[in-house]
């Protein structure tokens, strides 16, 4: 930490922080309720909806070391500012596209804006969990599963608010498109302002930009652990809707927002938790909750979507207490998979100055996020139109839980331990 600083300046800036990171997730995650609906009135079919879905994530995967290198430059300030107001900007713009042609041209309008959003949001989480580290030392993964819960409480109110400002604008009249991307897209416009004014100094940046490959091989088990998770949880984007719309349930917007919201709170209750225990742990049983997210995780999908099984002459069905106990499940075991996965990032980073590894763990956890929650709604997308949701879902839990499996046994082996210690870099030197 500098030395200039003191408590009180850095509860100021984690809670500035948290608050950007709140507005950030609640803009960006309103749009899961009512979205699919809209868009297809607009001409958007399953394909196209996905890559609307993830062209984000894309965004921000390129976007993370455009960041990184900013960032070295400008301080973390900027760039934390910057996040917020281009985040606000694209989503008054996004609400607008509604007044443009139908097909192509909402389609483009759409994928460009959410390129913005996902600049945005590269600046927000990698200025973010850059600072962690410094304000926080050895309790990094405490702060992580508070950044991480107050983005599950955002991701509950997002499909909440966005449905109420749907249904108060009218519903499927274009207000109720326009209203929830305005508002929200206002709110975070205001917060930057408040950033700007607010936010007091920072621990310094890196004097050079760190390398992304200098980490010890131990952190491709996380990585790849991290990928899919996202994918866990961007899986249901362009899926859930339609879905839970469809027959036994017949869902409406308002209850898929509900759903959506059931699967984010289990996330931002037990995100904490489990940051406290990996922590308590020093991060020794990372791996194992790895592993265990990823088993949870997939039960969730075989409960969300059973197997087309005949039981006693009965074929499972889904019922509404598996669909709300399902999106719990799956809520918990992304908590258990992402949570320790900074902190993993961080003891396999090979960098000899400390603020070079925090920018360097932060970036590469960006980018990994980015990279599950970029196939998530791709792969969401694309198997919604070839074999339904049903099937896929079965299909995403069975490869869950034989990812749970592999995650345990290599985290076993004496090879993999030793990998801790390991001084040689992925790919060369820094």
């Amino acid at each position: 930490m500098d030395s200039a600083g003191t408590w009180s300046q850095y509860s100021s800036i984690f809670a500035l922080i948290v608050i950007g990171t709140f507005c950030g997730q609640l803009g960006l995650s309103i749009i899961a309720p009512f979205f699919p609906a809209e868009a297809k009135e607009k001409g958007v079919q399953g394909t196209a909806l996905g890559w609307i879905f993830s062209i984000f994530e894309l965004a921000t995967m390129v976007g993370t070391p455009i960041t990184t290198r900013l960032l070295v430059r400008s301080g973390s300030k900027p760039i934390l500012v910057a996040g917020n107001f281009l985040g606000g900007m694209a989503n008054i713009l996004n609400g607008l596209c509604w007044y443009v042609g139908d097909g192509a041209p909402f389609i483009v309008c759409c994928l460009l804006l959410r390129v913005v959003a996902g600049f945005a949001f590269s600046f927000e989480s990698t200025a973010g969990y850059s600072l962690l580290s410094a304000l926080f030392g050895q309790n990094v993964s405490t702060a992580t599963g508070i950044l991480e819960g107050v983005n599950g409480l955002a991701m509950i109110l997002g499909p909440i608010v966005g449905s109420s400002l749907y249904g108060l604008a009218g519903g499927d009249s274009h207000l109720g498109y326009v209203l929830p991307f305005v508002v929200l897209g206002l709110v975070e416009l205001l917060f930057s302002l408040l950033t700007a004014i607010l936010l007091p100094k920072l621990p310094s940046p890196p004097q050079s930009q760190p390398s992304l490959f200098n980490f010890s091989p131990k952190v491709l088990l996380a990585c790849v652990n991290c990928v899919v998770s996202g994918i866990a949880l961007g899986f249901l984007n362009p899926t859930l809707q339609p879905h839970l719309s469809a027959p036994p349930l017949h869902y409406s917007v308002q209850m898929v927002g509900l759903v959506l919201s059931a699967a984010c709170g289990s996330y931002a209750v037990v995100a904490v938790g489990v940051g406290a225990l990996d922590d308590w742990a020093k991060g020794s049983i990372g791996p194992q909750l790895m592993a265990l997210g990823a088993l949870l995780s997939g039960i969730s999908y075989l409960m969300l979507a059973p197997l087309p099984l005949q039981i006693g002459g009965q074929e499972l069905m889904l019922t509404p207490a598996l669909c709300w106990s399902s999106t719990v499940v799956l809520g918990i075991g992304v908590a258990f998979g992402l949570i320790p996965v900074y902190k993993q990032l961080i003891s396999c980073a090979l960098h000899e100055v400390p603020q070079e590894r925090e920018l360097a763990a932060s970036s590469l956890f960006t980018i990994a996020m980015a990279t599950g929650a970029f196939l998530g709604p791709t792969l969401g997308g694309l198997l919604l139109e070839l074999v339904g949701a049903r099937t896929a879902y079965s299909s995403t839990g069975i490869l869950e839980v034989g990812l749970a499996i592999v995650l345990f046994l290599v985290a076993m082996t004496p090879a993999f331990r030793r990998a801790n210690t390991a001084r040689s870099p992925l790919l060369g030197s820094a």
